[in-house]
């Protein structure tokens, strides 16, 4: 009679089999997380940027949505007091959008002007703002959020300060925290923007914090100065990675905002790095 033999695998043959099949998916799923965070860094970036764009939007398009019981007094005061004041018949303005931005807390608020019987202005939009407008933060109608995926804003870590922003963060208070004042000349329509680094608490803010704001021109904030908000991911991604914000100069619409990368900025000029 013959012999019958049995194809099989033997033990070693098995073992050598599930180890390389184990590290195979453990590869596959290190890749698959390292991509999915790198798509989460993004998108917090990419809404970052859609959020400044949209409060240009806000303030070109001028909405008053309020109900009756939103009140502003002639001291750009605002309360929710329960009598009924409807849209349009307050003594106050809406002329912008106050933003802050501390860490990874966002933060907006309506910016209202109280003005005189009679404007005649002659100092240029900022200057007749100043000298004949009563300024405050509506109080009742504040958007608090957060950035994205638990990143934060953070300094620029290189590069030489031509913008006069802080380039080391040993030397910059972290986590970073930054306003933007966004005005719409209630006289012109002309858009404005000005920030101002590690600003007061919101609730803090008032007629003569916001004009100390609105200083014209580049150079040490608070000014119109171009900003670059670098985003720090948390360890989302290698800080090789990281990208920010890029609030140009004399910022006045959406167009004014945009993403830049390590590379783009270098590829630009700017010795800012992220």
């Amino acid at each position: 009679m013959g012999t019958s033999h049995n194809a099989g695998f033997t033990i070693i043959e098995t073992m050598l089999f599930l180890a390389i099949t184990g590290m195979l998916i453990a590869g596959l799923l290190v890749g698959v997380g390292t991509s999915l965070n790198i798509q989460r860094y993004h998108d917090s970036v990419t809404s970052l940027k859609s959020f400044l764009q949209s409060q240009y939007s806000a303030v070109t398009n001028v909405e008053n949505d309020r109900d009756g019981t939103w009140n502003c007094n002639t001291s750009a005061a605002t309360t929710q007091s329960g009598t009924t004041q409807n849209p349009g018949q307050s003594d106050c303005v809406l002329i912008g959008r106050y933003i802050m931005i501390d860490g990874g807390a966002t933060t907006v608020a309506t910016v209202v002007a109280n003005p005189p019987p009679d404007v005649n202005g002659t100092s240029g939009d900022i200057g007749d703002l100043k000298a004949n407008y009563t300024l405050g933060l509506s109080t009742v109608s504040e958007q608090i959020d957060s950035l994205a995926w638990g990143t934060v804003i953070a300094w620029p870590v290189a590069g030489t300060s031509s913008q006069n922003e802080p380039s080391a963060p040993t030397n910059a208070p972290m986590p970073r925290s930054i306003a933007i004042l966004i005005i719409r000349s209630p006289e012109s329509g002309s858009v404005y923007t000005f920030t101002a680094d590690n600003p007061p608490a919101i609730g803090s803010m008032n007629n003569g914090k916001l004009k100390a704001m609105l200083k014209i021109g580049v150079g040490t904030p608070p000014s119109q100065e171009a900003r670059t908000i670098c985003v720090d991911s948390q360890g989302l991604v290698l800080a090789s990675l990281n990208m920010a914000v890029y609030l140009h100069a004399y910022a006045t619409d959406q167009t004014s905002v945009e993403t830049r990368s390590n590379d783009t900025s270098a590829a630009l000029g700017s010795g800012l790095k992220c």
